[in-house]
């Protein structure tokens, strides 16, 4: 999970700066090496994510909007230090972990070593995404199966993208959520220096995507059916949820 955050010395707000004019004047790149590296500069944990409390109420009702109490396989785009990644995995019994960033790899993979069923991968969303790992015990041997998962989570990463590479995002979901399946998407609301996209406009994006009515779900969705299980609207962040089902968790167990 990541957004905005408060520069913590005049040399590492140097940085940071000179990353998003980078970006900034640099229309052809779709990624900032630079842009993170900076952020992670002598700090592991540049967001405070283990210190603030902002971050651990929204991690904590993510965490309880999940529809499901358990995931057999789940994937999570832009883990970064893994502080997120280490709750969710005892949601799940196998998960995938992406981040572009080699600092916050390598420090999620520090906090998740002890789970042998979690894979921590370094790659550019959305580039990554078609060349995932076929398993993590490369047991399978079903292409289509290998990359589909019951449980994708996008948080805090999308608004670092181009409108382009969203809908790339949007279409792979599409594709690789098995029936039954729940997507959990969180953004932060606030403008960040450097970056066009907002939180706003990535879940606005999101709700065009798979808030489709029933007539064209068929066309544009394929045979996904995706429907708005949770909508939280936080003043500082906002999250949506959706599953890949009409069945919601009252009927799922037979309560209506």
């Amino acid at each position: 999970m990541t957004h905005a955050i408060d520069a913590i010395t005049p040399m590492n707000l140097t940085n940071r700066l000179n990353a998003a004019e980078t970006i900034k004047n640099d229309h052809a790149s779709e990624y900032s090496e630079s842009y993170f590296d900076a952020l992670y500069e002598g700090n592991k944990d540049p967001w405070h994510y283990q210190t603030r409390w902002y971050e651990k109420r929204k991690r904590d009702i993510c965490l309880s909007l999940l529809p499901q109490s358990q995931y057999k396989r789940a994937i999570e785009l832009g883990c970064g230090n893994g502080v997120f990644s280490e709750l969710l995995a005892d949601r799940c019994q196998s998960l995938v972990c992406i981040d572009g960033n080699r600092h916050a790899v390598h420090l999620a993979k520090q906090r998740l070593v002890k789970a042998s069923y979690v894979q921590v991968i370094q790659g550019i969303i959305p580039k990554v995404l078609s060349d995932l790992p076929k398993s993590q015990h490369g047991a399978s041997t079903n292409k289509a199966h290998q990359s589909t998962f019951d449980l994708i989570v996008i948080s805090e990463i999308l608004y670092y993208l181009s409108a382009a590479d969203i809908d790339i995002v949007i279409n792979w979901v599409q594709k690789h959520l098995v029936s039954g399946g729940t997507l959990l998407c969180c953004h932060w609301r606030y403008a960040i220096d450097g970056f066009d996209m907002t939180g706003e406009k990535v879940h606005e994006r999101l709700q065009n995507a798979f808030n489709l009515p029933v007539n064209e779900r068929s066309q544009k969705a394929a045979k996904a059916i995706f429907t708005h299980q949770s909508c939280l609207v936080d003043r500082d962040f906002l999250l949506d949820v959706w599953q890949n089902t009409q069945i919601s968790v009252a009927e799922q167990e037979n309560l209506v």
